[in-house]
This record gives C-alpha cells, structure tokens and sequence, in this order.
C-alpha cells in the first residue's frame, strides 16, 4: 500500500469508526474531500447521529443518506460542487 500524498484530494472517502474519533477529524477530512465528493460514516450508534451531522455539517457537509440498522446508522455526505 503506498501512502497518501500530502494535498491530494479524494472522491470518496469511507470511515467505519465511532464518533469520539469521527469528530476531531472532521475539518482534516473535509479538506481532503474533492468538491461534489462524498464521505461514508458508519460504525456510528444512532445515539451520536445529531451529533455526527452537526460536526460535518459544520465543515460545510450535507447530509444526503442515512442507514440505520438496528443501534447503528451510516451517513452518506457529500461537500458540495461548485467554485473552488
């Protein structure tokens, strides 16, 4: 596996851990995120849900899908296309 390049930008990005380590790296991720690119958040409790979208909204993310299963829910967020 090579790693990440220092400024590259992403399409999609996946995330499968819990919110306490989701939320500090909400701005880091969001910069890394091509415009009109999505993030996958899953391995959240639907206890944290509110929580999750407030934080990535707040790095201008919207919110597009949710999938709850049973005490879990992933969310799809893209940051929207437009002017860099």
């Amino acid at each position: 596996m090579r790693p990440v390049r220092r400024g590259k930008r992403f399409d999609l990005v996946l995330a499968n851990i819990q919110l306490r380590a989701l939320a500090p790296m909400a701005p880091a991720l969001a910069q890394r995120l091509r415009r009109g690119g999505c993030v996958v958040l899953s391995g959240l409790l639907l206890n944290d849900e509110a929580e999750a979208v407030s934080v990535y909204r707040a790095q201008g993310l919207v919110l597009i899908a949710r999938y709850p299963l049973g005490e879990w829910v992933t969310l799809m967020l893209r940051r929207p296309a437009g002017r860099s």
